[in-house]
């Protein structure tokens, strides 16, 4: 398989959203509250992983009794939350890149941890995003090429420490030689002027937020 597509129960991606990421062959996993969405658009996961604390008990019935859909639960009280255990079932399929759509919404400790399994993909040696119709978050741990594609704006954060010698081409206000910590109001909301952009660095990990108002 070569991409993942993970839903979680945060803020039910819109049909549209999830059509772009969409790949023929992709493994689809829901996690949780996550199984509405596609209860409700009429599509069958492939896995249904979580310990349903918040899932609707028709909506997990439903699911349950599909031939297609394989459940796995797990206790409440444990040390990974459900999203992480679907990025797992994911690595362990060997895919190539992951998607996590319902992973923004209310509830900001579970945004936090999930930009956590952005760094956790990308130690498996996995790319992965994390997506709504607003915003499109990913890491990069080496130097290389965005291209243009989502939203007006993109902005640059050291990830977990600092990045050296931080530099981007092919934007408004471009930058070279640059010590990048997070929380730097340096590098918000830049615009692009071509359609890729290079971005450099000699250490470190950037978090890369392509957004839209």
């Amino acid at each position: 398989m070569k991409r993942a597509v993970i839903v979680s129960g945060g803020k039910k991606p819109t049909r549209a959203l999830f059509d772009h990421v969409y790949e023929e062959g992709a493994l689809l996993i829901a996690v949780d509250r996550g199984a509405e969405f596609f209860r409700e658009e009429k599509i069958t996961p492939h896995l249904l992983v979580g310990d349903f604390d918040s899932i609707n008990v028709d909506t997990l019935a439903h699911f349950k009794d599909s031939e297609d859909t394989e459940v796995l639960r797990y206790e409440v009280e444990k040390d990974y939350t459900d999203t992480e255990a679907a990025l797992h079932e994911a690595v362990e399929k060997k895919v190539k890149e992951v998607f996590f759509l319902g992973c923004t919404g209310n509830r900001l400790d579970h945004f936090v941890g999930n930009l956590a399994l952005l760094a956790k993909a990308l130690d498996a040696g996995i790319p992965a995003y994390l997506q709504d119709e607003h915003n499109k978050i990913f890491l990069m741990n080496q130097p290389g090429i965005i291209e243009k594609g989502f939203g007006k704006y993109i902005s640059f954060q050291g990830f977990r420490g600092l990045v050296k010698g931080f530099g981007v081409k092919g934007v408004k206000y471009p930058l070279w030689n640059y010590n990048l910590a997070f929380g730097d109001p340096m590098t918000i909301s830049n615009e692009f002027l071509k359609d890729r952009i290079s971005v450099t660095f000699t250490e470190g990990v950037v978090m890369v937020m392509m957004t839209m108002d």
